[in-house]
């Protein structure tokens, strides 16, 4: 069975018999347009355009909207538009706070309001700066709508002069008391590192190379200290055993500027070199001669006899013997330098031991510091970019108390709407003109397609193919 087709000269033919599918939709959509453009709510639009005027100051001063691009400082401005403070006091100066809470007007203004930027004149290159924008208001009737608008501009004027006064005095208060909590916590930070520095006193990272020096230094001296140490200990075992052959007799000390002996030792020694000296002149049958011999063998016999008295005569003798004397005292003299030398060795020992251990904890010192030393550099830091914006925001609260800065003012009032924004009528009724038009033909048309019925010659033949031989004509009614 071949598809069915529909000349194109057949439309008007199918729309006339199936008028009934096509009128049916066509109204329907025709009085549902018509009721939806009058009854539903007519709403009402009003703007007023606000402008932004050049600050007075420096604009490197105002570091407000610094850094905001075109979207960016148009957002601000519709959250500053919808801020509790500014819708709340419009509601309240409007009396639009009736029978319901506040909360909900609020609610109401802020889906009613929109922020806009009017069309510019003559494009440039680039984005231009943002220089006014407007404030649009919707209602239902034009009277309110006119009169709410214009309410918004100047509330927010003055809500925005006022909200800039109070946020610098709320900045510049804030950053002083983070000011004064930074140098609190610098002064407690000086506070522990001094004590810190107090208790490690020596040991610290800076000292390291002046203790170095001083071990070496006192190394040095240590050194010097023990080798005459040495000399002194050699001298006095020299000194002890001066003392104990004098002691034992057999020492005799030299007569000092040719004085007369003292001592049976002192006796024999002279004679000795008496006799020496006449041998040298003499011989030995010289009377001279012989008289020194028996001198010093009687000399020599007091001596042995002084040698083979008791210890504590002997001793007593000594005492008396003023180079036995000078000998003692000299003894003494060494014993006392030993001793001073012995103290002094021990005090560098234990110096040197002393300052190694402050080298060998400058290490440790360091890492306990080093954590507190950053967190002191960190505080001072913070202080300082505290300082810096605190600075800052004393500039700006001074301009804004000034009005010296950014300044919003009303250039274009709310207008009277003369024609509602919603619905539009005209729009409405086209569309559903449209729409029955659309929906009317698709009712008709396609009850045709669903009809099997056979109607002329043509779709027979197209339907069976076979060939009409006869065609009964259309008989009309008379009229």
């Amino acid at each position: 069975m071949a598809d069915r087709t529909v000349h194109p000269v057949e439309y008007l033919d199918i729309l006339s018999r199936r008028r009934q599918w096509f009128l049916a939709p066509f109204a329907l959509c025709v009085v549902a347009g018509v009721a939806l453009a009058f009854l539903l709510p007519v709403t009402y639009r009003s703007s007023a355009r606000i402008g932004i005027d050049t600050p007075t100051v420096d604009p490197t001063l105002v570091s407000a909207n610094s850094g905001l691009n075109r979207e960016e400082r148009l957002r601000a401005l519709s959250q500053q538009l919808r801020s509790p403070s500014v819708l709340e006091r419009v509601a309240r100066e409007e009396r639009l706070v009736t029978d319901r809470p506040l909360e909900q007007v609020v609610q109401g203004l802020v889906n009613r309001i929109k922020v806009e930027v009017p069309t510019p004149i003559a494009r440039t290159a680039g984005v231009p700066e943002l220089d006014s924008f407007d404030i649009v208001y919707l209602d239902h009737t034009p009277e309110r709508t006119q009169r709410v608008a214009e309410r918004l501009a100047q509330v927010f004027v003055e809500e925005h002069s006022r909200s800039r006064e109070v946020q610098a005095e709320g900045t510049t208060e804030f950053l002083s008391t983070q000011q004064r909590a930074a140098q609190e916590h610098i002064a407690d930070l000086e506070k522990r590192l001094r004590t810190a520095k107090e208790l490690h006193m020596g040991k610290l990272p800076e000292q390291t190379l002046a203790n170095l020096q001083t071990v070496s230094g006192m190394r040095t001296q240590l050194e010097a200290t023990s080798n005459s140490l040495r000399s002194e200990i050699d001298r006095m075992a020299l000194i002890e055993r001066q003392l104990q052959t004098m002691k034992d007799g057999a020492y005799s000390a030299p007569l000092a500027g040719g004085g007369a002996p003292t001592t049976p030792q002192q006796r024999v020694v002279a004679l000795q070199r008496e006799l020496d000296l006449a041998r040298s002149k003499y011989t030995d049958k010289h009377p001279e001669v012989q008289i020194l011999e028996d001198e010093l063998k009687s000399a020599r016999a007091d001596a042995a006899a002084v040698r083979s008295q008791p210890e504590s005569a002997r001793q007593e003798t000594l005492t008396a013997d003023p180079n036995y004397q000078q000998v003692v005292a000299e003894r003494n003299q060494t014993q006392l330098r030993i001793k001073a030398l012995q103290r002094t060795e021990a005090q560098l020992q234990s110096d040197i031991a002393r300052y190694q251990q402050r080298v060998e904890a400058a290490p440790m010192v360091e890492q306990e510091m080093a954590s507190l030393t950053r967190e002191y550099e960190f505080a001072k830091e913070t202080l300082k970019q505290l300082s810096e914006k605190h600075q800052t925001a004393v500039v700006e609260e001074q301009i804004a108390r000034t009005r010296g800065g950014e300044k919003f003012s009303v250039l274009n009032h709310a207008y009277l709407p003369d024609s509602p924004e919603s619905p539009n009528r005209p729009r409405f009724l086209l569309m559903a003109l449209a729409l029955g038009l659309a929906l009317g033909a698709a009712s008709a048309f396609g009850r045709e397609f669903l009809d099997r019925s056979i109607r002329d010659a043509r779709k027979l033949q197209d339907e069976f193919e076979v060939p009409v031989l006869a065609e009964i004509p259309r008989i009309h009614d008379a009229a």
